[in-house]
């Protein structure tokens, strides 16, 4: 398994939001961005640190240290959906954490996912198996998991996780512009 980028590191975010005292989570946050990315919208750092600044708890202006964070997640979330490899890191609990925190974690990285995702105005219809995906991550946002740790329970987390992981790489994949708007000239070669 390759290593996780610094940038998805959920405890940094998770001392962040405790800080704040956040009515919201970690993996709720990289979960709507990651649905409006893949809905196909694009916002500036400045947008993007106000939406981030509204999902932690709107109240609090946010820390340099906060801030760059959020910067951060937003290139980093951008270049992997954006990147060849069919890599994307989502914003979770690490293994050492238990099954029941990943797995409700997981739930609330779907339920911020669908939230971005259904932001973001699309002028054509999304497939099938689109349309069974975000029904698939609204039933995983209600996940619920016997805490006790066990194997299975551990291959199934897995499984979902990867599931999700794919899945949100098709979305982006079917929902982003295919090409520049027509009422643009083609650059000139002179």
């Amino acid at each position: 398994m390759a290593l996780m980028p610094a940038v998805f590191d959920y405890d940094r975010f998770d001392q962040l939001f405790t800080e704040l005292g956040a009515a919201g989570f970690p993996a709720e946050l990289h979960g709507h961005l990651t649905g409006r990315l893949c809905a196909g919208s694009r916002m500036s750092h400045t947008a993007w640190l106000d939406v981030g600044r509204e999902l932690i708890d709107g109240r609090s202006s946010l820390p340099e240290a906060g801030k760059v964070l959020l910067l951060q997640l937003y290139d980093a979330s951008l270049a992997e959906l954006s990147g060849s490899g069919f890599s994307l890191t989502l914003l979770l609990p690490d293994d050492e954490a238990t099954i029941d925190r990943r797995t409700q974690a997981l739930g609330q990285w779907c339920e911020g996912f669908l939230g971005g995702f259904g932001l973001v105005e699309r002028s054509t219809e999304l497939s099938e198996e689109s349309a069974s995906v975000l029904a698939d991550f609204a039933a995983i946002a209600q996940i619920q998991i016997d805490p006790e740790e066990s194997e299975a329970n551990e291959v199934d987390f897995m499984e979902i996780m990867e599931y999700v992981r794919m899945a949100a790489l098709m979305l982006f994949s079917e929902c982003q512009p295919t090409s520049q708007p027509q009422d643009q000239p083609p650059a000139s070669l002179h």
